[in-house]
């Protein structure tokens, strides 16, 4: 966000708070100032996922540890090398990792991997590019499941990845979604701001938004069983990153951050075998068409365009 923009943000705050918005919008620049200091330092904090052991590795998008503990009953805390999706991917999947991600099939309901090159994996399966749904404004969990379970099965891949967009908002898990995303611009309907911000705001009730959220993690998690009962080996449990519930004055997440309540992941090993009780049918990879295969990312493409819109109202990228 330039000062240009933060400065016609805080002014309609004002125009719709008043005095009410002061609050908020000094805690939104020096949360801002944080960010900048921090992406220039980048100091090396957090675990990167390919130092670890293990087969299969369930990624819950924006999971906070203390509600995964309340839910699982088992896990142990660790810190994410990031606080927001798009730095979590650059930092696990850098050159540093190519001999790894070679051998990796990462299926993902994050449309950040539009950053990456499906060249760089043994399959790039983008599940968001097809599987979207309109009714509930988000990926649902169901397809990144199905193409998981059959990646695994396949054996052609050494290690997989399912990356999930649950618990990340809007919460469909829950009674009161608090809005949803929309296709055309990965915004929320006629909210033009991310939910925590309202939150942050008072234009939303904490508390039950809190309560939606962690309905959220109880929601992915009665999901992902299925993958633990379908497949063989080593799976690991954790997230991109987390949101802060006031920690520091945030609400929310954004990239850079260097606050525990956003970094602080679950981290939960399971010793798994397959026991069939699943069959997700044939299912279609979601990769790109052949002509983008040799693409960083899709940068130049009008469809990273409208991606990368869509992640800034999301209030991803800076």
């Amino acid at each position: 966000m330039t000062l240009a923009d933060f400065i016609e943000k805080s002014k309609g705050r004002l125009a719709t708070q008043g005095t009410d918005a002061l609050g908020p919008i000094a805690k939104d620049f020096a949360s801002s100032a944080l960010v900048r200091v921090f992406k220039r330092l980048d100091p090396d904090l957090g675990y990167r996922i390919y130092d670890r052991d293990w087969d299969v590795l369930l990624v819950l998008d924006a999971a906070r540890a203390d509600m995964y503990f309340e839910i699982a009953g088992r896990g142990r805390a660790e810190l994410s090398c990031a606080s927001a999706s798009t730095e979590w991917i650059q930092k696990n999947f850098s050159e540093e990792y190519r001999a790894e991600t070679e051998r990796t099939a990462y299926v993902t309901a994050n449309p950040h991997s539009n950053q990456l090159r499906p060249t760089d994996f043994g399959l790039l399966d983008e599940v968001w590019r097809t599987d979207w749904d309109e009714n509930r404004g988000t990926i649902p969990p169901e397809p990144v499941t199905d193409h998981g379970i059959s990646a695994m099965r396949s054996g052609e891949y050494d290690r997989v990845i399912l990356h999930y967009m649950q618990p990340h908002f809007p919460f469909i898990g829950a009674t009161q979604q608090f809005g949803r995303m929309q296709r055309e611009n990965f915004g929320y309907g006629v909210n033009t701001e991310n939910v925590w911000p309202r939150v942050q705001t008072g234009a939303l009730d904490r508390e039950a938004v809190i309560d939606a959220y962690r309905e959220n993690h109880r929601y992915i998690y009665e999901h992902i069983q299925r993958v633990l009962e379908n497949t063989d080996g080593i799976v690991a449990i954790t997230a991109d990153h987390a949101n802060a519930l006031g920690e520091w004055g945030l609400w929310g997440h954004r990239q850079y951050l260097p606050s525990p309540a956003i970094r602080t992941v679950p981290w939960d090993v399971r010793a798994c075998s397959d026991e069939r009780t699943y069959d997700p049918g044939e299912i279609e990879f979601s990769t790109r068409p052949a002509e983008e295969q040799g693409t960083e990312g899709t940068d130049d493409s009008d469809v990273d365009a409208t991606v990368a819109d869509r992640l800034r109202q999301l209030g991803y990228q800076e």
